[in-house]
């Protein structure tokens, strides 16, 4: 299920309820292009399997075993082994 909702022309909320995602998102398309403000839609997906983001860090590892090092004062954090280096431009 998909709830769309949106701004209209004189500040009311509304919202419209729709099963299918490609015509969930063709009503947002269709909302924003005739001019109505703060377009948004949410969905709860039944078919999802398991929680969004890292469930689990045990011992400082997430579950395939990565050093799991976030703060909010070190947001970045030390590079991982899968990631790709930044190419770098010297002046």
């Amino acid at each position: 299920m998909f709830k769309i909702y949106w701004t209209s022309s004189n500040g009311e909320a509304c919202s419209q309820d729709e099963a299918l995602l490609t015509r969930a998102l063709e009503i947002v398309k269709h909302k924003r292009d005739a001019g109505h403000g703060f377009v948004t839609m949410v969905a709860e997906d039944p078919q999802h399997v398991g929680k969004p983001g890292v469930d689990e860090v045990v011992d400082g590892k997430t579950p395939d075993g990565e050093d799991y090092e976030w703060s909010k004062t070190g947001r970045a954090g030390k590079p991982r082994r899968h990631d790709k280096p930044l190419a770098r431009k010297d002046a």
